[in-house]
């Protein structure tokens, strides 16, 4: 079992710890989602941000490498009757959609977590007729007790191949291809932030 399995029942409150600012990457996402779109979420864990989306979305495909994650995030979409939504293992790699195939792309919390992010961020591209919607979260520097939190998640097995602060993070995405973006930080203990791709210098 690998950690994104192990963690999944569990996955949920462990986004409390930061929960005020991951509330917030969630309303900021779903705000930034136009009415009637076609969305996909790439990486979508336990599908919060699915499931937020799809009350301004036409359909939302939610999608993870892991089964343990995509089931909870089902019985969740199952308990608040919510009917526009899809679950399916993805690769962020490999993409099963022609290129401009839906509206929005999500890709949250991941990028940090894979080799070879510019890849993925082609595929991302490829995929998304308007929008690739990017949240990150910043752990690079944290004090206090955000890095204690921090930490408390590496010892069940959390390990990202990069970490970033906001300044490292404006200077990472143009390097895989995502330049132009518009960023919408968030404070908090453990700072977010919303990157906003738009194909096309679209407004």
């Amino acid at each position: 079992m690998n950690f994104w399995d192990f963690c999944a029942p569990m996955y949920d409150f462990f986004q409390r710890f930061n929960g005020k600012s991951y509330k917030q990457m969630i309303e900021t996402v779903h705000n930034v989602i136009p009415s009637g779109a076609s969305v996909l979420e790439v990486a979508a864990g336990t599908g919060a941000i699915s499931l937020a989306v799809a009350e301004k979305a036409e359909a939302v495909r939610c999608t993870d490498l892991s089964e343990r994650m995509l089931s909870v995030a089902g019985k969740k979409a199952k308990k608040r009757n919510v009917t526009n939504i899809s679950f399916g293992k993805l690769d962020i790699f490999d993409i099963d959609e022609p290129e401009n195939a839906v509206s929005a792309v999500i890709a949250g919390l991941v990028l940090h977590l894979i080799p070879e992010p510019e890849k993925a961020a082609a595929e991302l591209r490829r995929v998304a007729k308007d929008l690739v919607i990017l949240p990150m979260i910043f752990t690079a520097n944290l004090r206090g007790s955000a890095k204690l939190k921090i930490n408390l998640y590496r010892l069940f097995g959390f390990a990202p191949k990069a970490e970033f602060d906001p300044k490292s993070y404006a200077e990472f995405l143009p390097k895989i291809g995502f330049e132009n973006c518009e960023i919408v930080q968030i404070p908090g203990e453990m700072p977010m932030a919303v990157a906003i791709w738009r194909k096309g210098g679209k407004v």
